[in-house]
This record gives C-alpha cells, sequence and structure tokens, in this order.
C-alpha cells in the first residue's frame, strides 16, 4: 500500500517536530541532500553526514566502487539494525539446505556485538502468522508458498503458507507444526542467535514479503515515534523479504544501509548483485560486516564559551553529561527538551485514527 500525499506529510511533521535542524556545516565544503531533514556531501572528505548533527557519530569509512565515495556518517542513538527472517524455516538445515543463508551468521554475530557496544537498537523482523492473516492474505503471497504440487512430484520444499510440515523436514519434537505460524519452532529465530538475544531487542511478525508495506503495522509506527532515522539491513532472503523491507523503508524517508555479507539469497542469477547494485546507487548504501564492526566512534567537538557566566544551565530533567577534555559550548534553553522521555508523546494518524504512544 503506497502511502498518500497527505500521509507523508503528516508523518514528516510527527518525524520532523523531533529533529534539531540547526545543523552546522560549511556550506563550500558540503552539499546538501534532501530537504529540512538532510544528509550532507563533503567534498574533502568524500564522505556523507547521516548523522543530522548528533553529538556521537559512528564513521564507516569505505570506498564505494559504485558510487565512488568514501563512506558514511550515522548517529548510532538513531540506528537500528533490522534482522529479516533469520528463523529456522528458512536456514535450518533439517528444512532446506540454504548454505549461503549459514555464511552469513558469523558476520552477523560480530555486528550484533558492535551494536551493543555502541548502543544501536536491534530488531528481529520475522514471518509470523495466523489464521486471521491467512483469510485476508492476497493470492499473490500464498501462491509464492504454495508449492505442494512440486514437492509431491520431488522437484520442491515448499508447502503451503499456514499448511502442516512434512515430517521429514522438523525435527521429531516438532513434527505437526504448521508453516510459520505464530509460536511455531519453524517459526522461531535461527537457534545460534538465540543465546546473543538480550530483552532491549525488538520482535516484529510480519505477513507479507515486507515489514513496513502499512503504515499501520506496529514496525511501521514503533519506527516513527522512536525517531530513528538510519535502518541497517541484514537477513535472507536479499532480493525477496529484505528488499521489499528496505524499498519500503526508501520510499517513507528511512536511511538504508545494507550490510552485504550479513544478507543472503538461494535465488542464484545474480539476484544479490543486482540487489546490491540498486541499492548503492538508488536507495541507499552497502557496506558489510568488517567496515561497520571497525567504525571509529566520534563525538562532535564544542565552541568554546566567550564568558564562562553566559553558559546556559539546562533543565534539571534534561539529561547533559560533558565529555572529559572537551569545552562546553554556549548554548540556550530553548536548546534543552525540558521533559523526560516517558512524557514525550507522540500523535500517530489521521483525524478519524489517533492514537497517543508513549515514548519509553
Amino acid at each position: 500500500m503506497a502511502p498518500s500525499a497527505t500521509e507523508i506529510e503528516h508523518i514528516n511533521h510527527v518525524i520532523l517536530r523531533e529533529i534539531d535542524l540547526n545543523v552546522e556545516h560549511d556550506a563550500d565544503d558540503h552539499v546538501a541532500f534532501g530537504g529540512d531533514d538532510q544528509w550532507f556531501y563533503s567534498d574533502k572528505t568524500k564522505q556523507f553526514d547521516l548523522s543530522r548533527g548528533s553529538e556521537k557519530k559512528l564513521v564507516l569509512n569505505a570506498d564505494d566502487g559504485i558510487r565512488n565515495h568514501r563512506g558514511i556518517l550515522i548517529d548510532p542513538a538513531s540506528t537500528m539494525l533490522i534482522i529479516i527472517d533469520m528463523q529456522n524455516y528458512f536456514v535450518h538445515p533439517s528444512i532446506r539446505d540454504h548454505s549461503e543463508g549459514i555464511k552469513t551468521v558469523e558476520p552477523l554475530l560480530r555486528v550484533l556485538a558492535k551494536c551493543r557496544e555502541e548502543s544501536v537498537q536491534v530488531c528481529w523482523l520475522n514471518w509470523g502468522i495466523d489464521d486471521q492473516d491467512l483469510k485476508v492474505m492476497p493470492p499473490a503471497v500464498t501462491r509464492g508458498f504454495n508449492k505442494a504440487m512440486a514437492h509431491e512430484r520431488g522437484g520442491g520444499w515448499h508447502v503451503g503458507l499456514g499448511k502442516p510440515l512434512p515430517d521429514d523436514q522438523v525435527p521429531e519434537a516438532h513434527r505437526g507444526e504448521r508453516c510459520l505460524l505464530k509460536g511455531t519452532w519453524n517459526a522461531d529465530i535461527y537457534e545460534p542467535f538465540k543465546e546473543h538475544m538480550t530483552e532491549g531487542d525488538l520482535r516484529f511478525d510480519k505477513a507479507r514479503m515486507s515489514g513496513l508495506w502499512s503504515p499501520e503495522l506496529p514496525m511501521h509506527k514503533w519506527l516513527r515515534a522512536s525517531k530513528m532515522k538510519t535502518l541497517l539491513f541484514a537477513g535472507v532472503n536479499t532480493d525477496q523479504c529484505l528488499l521489499g523491507t528496505l524499498t519500503d523503508a526508501y520510499s517513507w524517508g528511512w536511511d538504508c544501509i545494507l550490510l552485504g555479507d550479513c544478507a543472503a539469497t538461494m535465488t542464484g542469477l545474480g539476484a544479490k548483485e543486482v540487489c546490491d547494485y540498486n541499492i548503492a546507487t538508488n536507495m541507499g548504501f552497502v557496506t558489510d560486516s568488517d567496515i561497520f564492526c571497525g567504525a571509529e566512534s566520534i563525538l562532535k567537538a564544542k565552541k568554546a564559551a566567550k564568558d564562562p557566566e553566559q553558559l546556559a544551565t539546562p533543565p534539571e530533567s534534561a539529561e547533559w553529561r560533558p565529555v572529559d577534555g572537551l569545552e562546553d559550548e554556549e548554548m540556550s534553553d530553548d536548546e534543552f527538551v525540558d521533559c523526560t522521555p516517558d512524557e514525550v508523546e507522540v500523535e500517530l494518524g489521521g483525524d478519524e485514527n489517533k492514537e497517543n504512544k508513549k515514548m519509553t
């Protein structure tokens, strides 16, 4: 479902009213991209700054052979890693031989560790359906899974979405399970990742290739309310659910970065290479686990005040932690948000469909 112009205007208002648009940059050295919510490209460093003036930045240094730039700067506090469909049904060896998917486990575990270190939010986006989903499922979606005829003839492994899995494809304890039904073993996250999950991780179910196809989806609402701006993508399959979600994220205005060696597909036919090319040239950026895990964390230098007595005192409720070795900059009271995160509410929906989302 494509967003209407009215929906885009409303959601941009929700997002932009919480963003500090007073980003310092040298107009002679930078090229701006976008409207109020801008990226900046530096002619000197050949890097794109996606951080929107954040105090802390992660610098991903890399030469992009396609677009000829040397990396990107992101704000870890407004960045989320989305891991797509790393579920038993798609990558467990007892169900299918997804050797390329298995290869992503090791680099993705390293990326997870880096995300914990830099306080980057982690999200697990998985297929997870119920009977109501099946009632309203579009024919094209069910056809993609319903290849039971090919299986009966010995030429395929697909079964109908929501149908019982063949006994020879699942461990004995899970026989009789329905395909990708919520709460089943086959819909659960692949075991090597389970011990690396934390209580702070987010989990969202989806019933389409894309997890962002509708603004009414829980993940869509959460992303808008949380002010996340940059999304890192990993998982399977690159040309299907990952690309579908990334494409919708791009259309709705989020920054999109593909971690190439943390994504895989069984399609062949050069599908992954085509996806990498289109993402790098049109929708965002492509990097890998080595670049991300080696990213340098830097703090924005503050300007020294001419008169220490001119330094404004932040409200008691504002969190302000000075950084050792850096001088305080001159600030005004209105640069501080005089509330705590629990007191921030974001209104979602039009006049006929409003809800208040409390930030936590």
